[in-house]
């Protein structure tokens, strides 16, 4: 086999940190990874309660193979501050990242990635546990997302924000993550998913779609999903259980595609051992090079990442 160079993030459940309940539902459903929130999904009356409230459930576990994360307030605020010092020194060890909202300088990482410093010191942390994801929410989140997406070896990945980029861009928008009203193609998000999707690549980072609000609507959602997964990304935020199964599928290779790709592998790596070995190759009636391979690879590893398993025809790469 490949190495599995993926981490499997195909869908990435908010729940509000106000919620007992939810946070205690999370635990048993079907994601790859969910984040506890303390900013949007919480009134300003429960910030502070939510925050005990979310380090507690920290503390308490029981999450599973779950990757498990927390979005912070802006770190522009006090608040978001206190966030990120409380919750590193009261349960630095029990979670895997910390989301930033809103994020719009590489100076605002680099201030970031300062203060967890002193923080995992202080609180007897290995240098560089607490890990980031940033999100992209505005023109200049946008604009300059190459330079935020190099700016800390602690990213793991980028986010894209189409609620807070639509109010920002002035979009007609009434559902977050919908095209605007009466626009006349398809996909309205097109050059700031793939500028996002650039950035996170030169840096080798993940790539994650946001929320798509309308709940009832599923083939809205099936849409988006199918678009971004299509693109490279490789999740999206989900906000109900009901959108859970739909989003794992989109961001899940086919399985006749995954077997193809695991057969071009084996192909490939048997050509190689020959002496007659050459760049390019008919294959099953179809001509393939080097960067076929390589496409091949990275279905592969995405399918090993979301559990898929190869047929035995398709096992045979070694």
């Amino acid at each position: 086999m490949i190495k599995n160079k993926y981490t499997s993030k195909r869908s990435v459940l908010a729940v509000p940190g106000s919620s007992s309940k939810m946070i205690a539902n999370a635990r048993r459903l079907n994601v790859d990874e969910f984040f506890l929130d303390l900013e949007d999904s919480v009134s300003s009356t429960e910030k502070d309660s939510a925050r005990a409230l979310v380090i507690a459930s920290l503390l308490e576990g029981k999450f599973g193979q779950k990757s498990i994360s927390v979005r912070v307030n802006e770190q522009i605020s006090e608040l978001g501050i206190e966030d990120i010092s409380l919750i590193v020194s009261e349960a630095g060890k029990c979670f895997d990242s910390i989301i930033i909202p809103k994020v719009e300088t590489a100076e605002q990482i680099l201030e970031i990635g300062s203060r967890l410093s002193k923080l995992e010191k202080a609180n007897g942390l290995e240098a560089g546990t607490i890990r980031l994801q940033l999100q992209i929410e505005s023109a200049r989140g946008l604009v300059e997302v190459q330079k935020i997406a190099s700016a800390s070896e602690r990213t793991i990945s980028l986010i894209f924000g189409p609620g807070d980029f639509a109010a920002s861009m002035g979009m007609q928008v009434l559902q977050i993550g919908e095209n605007p009203i009466n626009y006349p193609g398809e996909d309205a998000y097109h050059y700031v998913l793939m500028s996002i999707l650039t950035a996170a690549r030169a840096n080798n980072l993940l790539a994650i779609d946001g929320p798509y609000s309308d709940i009832t609507n599923i083939v809205g959602l099936k849409n988006r999903a199918d678009l971004s997964a299509s693109l490279g990304f490789d999740g999206k935020w989900v906000i109900h259980p009901a959108q859970i199964e739909i989003v794992n599928t989109a961001f899940t290779p086919n399985q006749e595609y995954f077997d193809t790709a695991a057969r071009i592998i084996s192909y490939f790596s048997q050509s190689e051992a020959s002496s007659s070995a050459k760049g390019a190759h008919l294959f099953e009636g179809k001509m393939i090079d080097e960067a076929s391979r390589k496409m091949a690879e990275t279905i592969y590893s995405k399918g090993l990442a979301a559990g898929l398993t190869p047929s035995t025809q398709g096992d045979q790469n070694g």
